[in-house]
Order: C-alpha cells, then sequence, then structure tokens
C-alpha cells in the first residue's frame, strides 16, 4: 500500500496482515474511497455503489423509525388526540413545552408550572431540542405535535454520519456501510430515536460519537488541517452541551475522554506548533474556569458522581427510598435482554464482539477512541437499560470490521465472496424484522390528555394539578397547570410527598398536606425538620399529626414543642400559619386509570416511614367491564362469587376477606369468615372493580376513585370520568389570615 503524504504508517499489529484479492495490506487511515480500495472491497471500486449502498440504508432506517404511523392512523384511539400524534416518552412533553414557549415567545426564566411554589430556573439559551422542534413548527407550518412525533425519526438517523467516518477509518467502505446499517437497527436505539421519542436520547448517543469520530481524525491526522478536526469537535461539544441540558457535567466528562486520548497517544506535532496549540488550550480552559468558577472541575466530578448514584443505587440508602428502584428504564437487564434489544441474536452478537475483538488486536491503539461507548454501553450490564442506546455504534463498527474482514480475505478463501454477505444479511435481517413488526404506541392514552385538556380549559390559569409525578411533563402542555414532580424532580423525599396524600387513608391529612405543600412546597418540610434540630424521622411523625387533627389540634401539638426559630417563624400562632397557610393557588387532585396500573411503588412512596426505613407495597388488581350477574360479578378474565367469598381469574380461585359493592343506594359490604387476605370492590355503575389489599383498600385513592366516597369539606368532584380519570377540588382547614411577618 503506498503512503499516503504526511502519514507515517502504523506499525506492528497495527499494520495487519490481510490480503485483498490484490494482494494490499488491509486499510490503515482511509479518507476516501479511492485509499479505501486498498483493503479489496466491494463497495471501493465504484464510488456510485458506494453512495447507492448508503441510500439503501438510509432509506431502511427511515423505514423502520417511521413505519409506526400506518398503526397509529390505524388505531388513533390508541396513538391521537384530535387527528394530533402523541409521544412514546414522557419526558419528550418537557422539551415540547419549552418549544410551545419558544414559539409563542413566552420563555420566561423561571417555569413556575414546576416545583411549586417556588418555581423552577430555566435554561438559557433554551434546550436545543425545543429550539429547533419551535423552528421547525414555525418553517413548516405544522404542528408542534407532529413535528415531535417525527422530528426524532429524522435526528436518529444521524448517527449513521459519525458510525461511517468510524467504519471508514477502521475498515473501509464494507466497515462503514454494514455498520451503519447495524447501528441504525440496534432495536433499542430504534425504540429511543422513533417516531414520537422527542426526547435528548434520539441525539446523545450521535454527539458523543461523532465527538470521537472529529478527535480520532485531530489525532491521526499529521498535517495541520488537523485543527480543523479540532475545532469541529469544539463545535460539537459545544453543541452537545445544548442538547443535553440536564446533564452537562456528563457531556464534558464523555467528550473530555477523547481529547485524553488523542493528546496522550497520537498528538505529535512539530515542537513550536505543539506548544501554540497547548498554551492556546490551556488559555481557553483558564477563560472557562474564570467564567464558570475555578471549581468547575469538582462540580463537574460531584455532578456525574451523583448521576453515577442515581443509577446505580436501587435499594434504600439513607432516609428516603431510592427512586430509581421504581423507574422501568432504570431496571438492570438480564444479558439475554442486552443481547437482543442491541443485536438482535445470539450469533449477531457472537460477531459484533468477535468484530471488537478483532480490531482491538490488530489496531490496539486506534481502538481506544471506541472506550467511551463501550464503558456507557457497559453500565447496561451493570446498572440499567438506558444505557443499551450506547452499545449501537460500538456492536455497529465491531460487526462492520467483522464483515469488513472477512471480505478482506476472501483472496485466500473464496467462499467468502458468498459467506460475508449471508453474514451481513443473517447479522440485519432479525433487528430489520423487528424495527417493522414492532410497533411503539405513546406512553399517555387519549384519554388521559382528554383529562388534561379538561384541566386546561375548565381549572383556573394559576391553579396546581396534584397528579403523580408521571404525568408531570404531560400536564405541563397539555393542562399548562402546575404539578408537584415530574421526570426530573422526582426524588425519593419528593416522591414520597407526591404520594402521601393519595396512600394516606385520612382525607383530611390528605387535603391539608397538599395545601401545606402547595403553600411551603418542598422548602416546608425541610424547615420543619431544621426547627426539630433535623430530627426527620420525628419531624415527618408530627407533621403528619399536626396535618391530620386540624389546627387546634395542631396548636396543642406545637405547645409541647421546643422549636429553633426559623425566620418569621418564631412562636406558636406562627408556626401554625406556617402548616395552614391562609392563601395558596387553587389545588385540585388528578386520579386515573395509571394508578391502578403502578399502585405497587407509588403507593409504597406515599406510605414510606422514615423512622421505620420501609413502606408498603400493596396488592391491586383492577378489572374492567365488570357485570353484576345474580350472586356473581362476571366480566373480562374474572369472576367473583358473592356468597362464597371466592375471586377466579388467570386459572386461580382467591378466597376474600370481603367484597365491597358501591352503587347509587351506597356501599354495601358483605365479609366472609377464614383467613382470606384481599378485599374485592365493585363500582357497579362504572363496571369497574379491584382486587386489593386492606392498606391501599382504605387509601384515600381508592375511597375517591373507585367507591367515590368523599367528605365535601375537603373534597368536591369536579370531573369523574371513572375508571379513566378523576378531577377533585382540594380545600384545607383554615385559620385566620396571617400576620405581616409571615409570607404565607
Amino acid at each position: 500500500m503506498g503512503k499516503r503524504r504526511g502519514v507515517k504508517p502504523s506499525k506492528g499489529r497495527e499494520k495487519g496482515p490481510g490480503k485483498s484479492t490484490g494482494g494490499a495490506p488491509f486499510p490503515q487511515y482511509s479518507t476516501s474511497p479511492a485509499e479505501a480500495a486498498t483493503g479489496g472491497g466491494l463497495l471501493a471500486y465504484a464510488p456510485w455503489k458506494e453512495l447507492l449502498a448508503i441510500l439503501i440504508i438510509v432509506a431502511i432506517g427511515l423505514g423502520v423509525r417511521l413505519e409506526d404511523l400506518r398503526d397509529w392512523t390505524a388505531h388513533p384511539e390508541i396513538a391521537m388526540y384530535h387527528g394530533q400524534p402523541l409521544l412514546t416518552t414522557f419526558d419528550g412533553y418537557f422539551y415540547l413545552s419549552l418549544a410551545k414557549d419558544i414559539k409563542e415567545g413566552s420563555y420566561t426564566p423561571v417555569d413556575y408550572k414546576r416545583n411549586i411554589p417556588q418555581g423552577w430556573p430555566r435554561r438559557f439559551p433554551p434546550p436545543l431540542l425545543s429550539w429547533i422542534g419551535a423552528r421547525v413548527s414555525q418553517l413548516t407550518g405544522a404542528s408542534l405535535d407532529w413535528v415531535g412525533a417525527v422530528l426524532p425519526a429524522f435526528l436518529g438517523m444521524l448517527l449513521m454520519v459519525p458510525i461511517y467516518l468510524l467504519g471508514r477509518f477502521y475498515g473501509g467502505p464494507i466497515c462503514a456501510a454494514t455498520g451503519s446499517l447495524v447501528g441504525l437497527l440496534s432495536f433499542y436505539y430504534v425504540y429511543r430515536s422513533s417516531l414520537g421519542w422527542f426526547d435528548t436520547d434520539c441525539m446523545n448517543v450521535t454527539w458523543a460519537t461523532s465527538i470521537t469520530a472529529a478527535l480520532l481524525w485531530f489525532g491521526v491526522e499529521r498535517r495541520r488541517r488537523r485543527y480543523i478536526w479540532f475545532t469541529a469537535a469544539l463545535l460539537l461539544y459545544g453543541l452537545f452541551l445544548l442538547w443535553w441540558d440536564s446533564t452537562p457535567a456528563v457531556a464534558t466528562a464523555v467528550s473530555a475522554v477523547p481529547l485524553a486520548i488523542a493528546l496522550l497517544f497520537f498528538y505529535r506535532p512539530p515542537r513550536r506548533e505543539g506548544l501554540l496549540f497547548l498554551g492556546a488550550l490551556a488559555v481557553m480552559a483558564a477563560g472557562v474556569l474564570v467564567w464558570q468558577g475555578w471549581d468547575l472541575p469538582i462540580r463537574i466530578v460531584k455532578h456525574v458522581w451523583s448521576q453515577y448514584q442515581y443509577i446505580s443505587t436501587k435499594h434504600p440508602v439513607g432516609l428516603w427510598p431510592a427512586i430509581g428502584e421504581t423507574i422501568s428504564e432504570q431496571e438492570i437487564p438480564t444479558f439475554r435482554e442486552v443481547v437482543f434489544k442491541t443485536a438482535g441474536s445470539m450469533p449477531a452478537f457472537f460477531c459484533a464482539c468477535v468484530g471488537l475483538a478483532w480490531l482491538f488486536y490488530w489496531r490496539p491503539k486506534d481502538s481506544l477512541f471506541l472506550s467511551v461507548a463501550l464503558i456507557l454501553g457497559g453500565l447496561s450490564f451493570l446498572f440499567a437499560k438506558r444505557f443499551m442506546i450506547f452499545l449501537a455504534p460500538v456492536l455497529a463498527v465491531g460487526a462492520g470490521f467483522f464483515a469488513a474482514r472477512l471480505w478482506s480475505l476472501r483472496g485466500r478463501w473464496p467462499i467468502l465472496t458468498w459467506i460475508t454477505p449471508l453474514v451481513v444479511v443473517g447479522i440485519c435481517i432479525i433487528p430489520l424484522r423487528q424495527g417493522f413488526t414492532k410497533t411503539f404506541w405513546p406512553k399517555e392514552p387519549p384519554h388521559l390528555i382528554d383529562g388534561f385538556v379538561y384541566a386546561h380549559q375548565h381549572l383556573p390559569k394559576d391553579a396546581i394539578l396534584w397528579a403523580w409525578w408521571d404525568h408531570g411533563y404531560p400536564i405541563q402542555y397539555f393542562a399548562r397547570l402546575g404539578t408537584v414532580g415530574d421526570g426530573s424532580l422526582h426524588s425519593g423525599q419528593r416522591a414520597t410527598y407526591n404520594g402521601l396524600p393519595m396512600a394516606t387513608s385520612s382525607q383530611r391529612l390528605a387535603a391539608n398536606f397538599m395545601q401545606f405543600y402547595a403553600g411551603r412546597g418542598m422548602e416546608g418540610p425541610e424547615l420543619f425538620y431544621k426547627a426539630l434540630g433535623r430530627d426527620v424521622a420525628r419531624g415527618q411523625r408530627l407533621m403528619v399529626e399536626i396535618l391530620a387533627n386540624g389546627p387546634e389540634a395542631g396548636r396543642k401539638v406545637l405547645q409541647g414543642l421546643h422549636l429553633r426559630p426559623q425566620g418569621p417563624y418564631r412562636d406558636v400562632d406562627s408556626w401554625l400559619r406556617f402548616f395552614y397557610p391562609a392563601k395558596t393557588r387553587p389545588v385540585y387532585l388528578f386520579l386515573d386509570w395509571r394508578l391502578t396500573v403502578t399502585a405497587y411503588w407509588w403507593f409504597w412512596l406515599g406510605s414510606w416511614d422514615v423512622a421505620r426505613h420501609r413502606g408498603h407495597h400493596p396488592v391491586y388488581a383492577a378489572f374492567y367491564g365488570l357485570r353484576l350477574q345474580g350472586d356473581r360479578v362476571v366480566g373480562p378474565g374474572v369472576e367473583v362469587d358473592l356468597k362464597k367469598g371466592v375471586l377466579r381469574t388467570q386459572g386461580k380461585a382467591l378466597r376474600l376477606k370481603a367484597v365491597l359493592l358501591v352503587d347509587q343506594k351506597g356501599p354495601r359490604l358483605n365479609k366472609y369468615p377464614g383467613e382470606g387476605g384481599l378485599v374485592f370492590e365493585f363500582l357497579v355503575p362504572k363496571g369497574f372493580g379491584a382486587a386489593m389489599d386492606l392498606p391501599i383498600s382504605n387509601s384515600v385513592f381508592n375511597q375517591l376513585f373507585l367507591r367515590h366516597l368523599a367528605d365535601r369539606r375537603y373534597f368536591r368532584p369536579v370531573r369523574l370520568n371513572t375508571p379513566s380519570y378523576q378531577i377533585w377540588e382540594v380545600h384545607g382547614d383554615r385559620i385566620p389570615a396571617p400576620s405581616a411577618e409571615d409570607g404565607g
């Protein structure tokens, strides 16, 4: 192979002994079809074939990402609301909400719909995804809902660019084309970069891989145009920061690794040139430190460590529960799940791993640039399935290199001329079939969107809609109302407060706590704990006691405490006004079908006892389409014998402790002897029932959602669309208006 001008060939194993048909060694640093031809590839001999392959790959990649439109339009009752598509991720509505504000010119420094009542500061400039969404909507005239649904599919395709560049470098056009196709078909990446996934995941891998590719070329290039690649890497890093707005420290760490590799192992310029460059780099770093603070490196390390703890902690640590335990994408996948959701099959995964090992063997130093994606992808085996998207580029390069090496050896073994294409087809066929057969449906069904839209149209504009944090972002987008938690504000402590009003059995406590939180926010309980000498366990118990028994009983509790003064709160009267603020934003409770599905987790959080360090995991199985037939309740998949107190479902017979029938005449309770532990409750007019254990049976959630039994002093119905959703107006106990020193 002839030397490329200005490039020093690699030595030893990195040169590689493979031979092409023409007898040329395996390619080293290929930047053009002509140079890549030294590897002996079917595509390399004709640029138009390479272009055709790229177009075919693009068509396939877009096809698997957009084909769900066919199913969505065929079943609008699942995927559409009034002709507008919904998103396949809750978090997407955060970025879509910001895009709406940008488009309408109402992007303010503080968002008072989040972290009520204090609000939450917004980034400036806005997240890049939201800005792009708003501008695309303005330029095309398409609604934000359609932009949010379709744009991720096109953005997700951009991962092909860095994979193709890496493949071209490591193994020529065969590696580039095969790797690009494998990367775009990686099932979990398809899932998170397809129709409706308006979230940063559709480009996070692309930014990280693009920065890696740019810094790789910066490192291996010997001429001064290497600084063009470095400038490109800086630009990509800046865009990455604007894109991954929630974790800039992680974006910085991900970008710093390939830069360190390039500087430590590759960058060897003339002395004067190197001093100038490194000096300029030092000046830039100093400028950033002056701008952001000299403790920036420490803050980055702390933030990365906190993210690590967030994803790695699956069991309660400290006083509050580990929220990561409740989030599906934070689950640790099995090895089999990783294999089939990334490569599609065990043989394909094996080929990709063999290709990676082969690549690291022949070109160990060059392969260091894949370390970031390998590390991030490897986290999926240890901590959370969400990291499987980062396996897409490394498995793609591995599969591509495997195919390229097989093809390069066909001169020695001619049968590889036929086997290599079959291997590529075998690697891609299952992911291709998965992409075209699996339908990704929206997370929020249209019947719940109807509730958010109703709230927007009928509730006060400054109202707080108290719902489980899953609904936070959709409520902010559709209802435009305040929320108590969302996709990024859901710590274990915050989620415990979020679930407490629904998990408690006292409607008085539920209403008073919601009013207290609406006036004081997360800072309220913390201030009380501080006044007690930071005794959180005692503080939680006393807070519940004060709010559960009303102002007069609460006054007696406060009189027996010796609270440390906190700002304006110095005596019993001021502390009582602290717990019972005279004026708050209007509060409404939103109960819905999803709470019946996720009861195992939200009730556990809402019932969390700090002193005992535990909550209760309930049993709650909901049934729909039920009807009363004599002494039986029957419906799809369930039958309840009211005489014997036996529930039959899924081939099992369960003895019941009691059955509660609720109709226009009120509740009717039947108790049964024996050791049965579950209660079956049936809202006859709605055909909705559920089997449950006693703790959740007595909860405010069940009292309101299934029984429709409300203490009108505290909960007044606004709209009861059971079993889809309910909206209740919340009223708490009041005391006389606060004095001037209380900001209440």
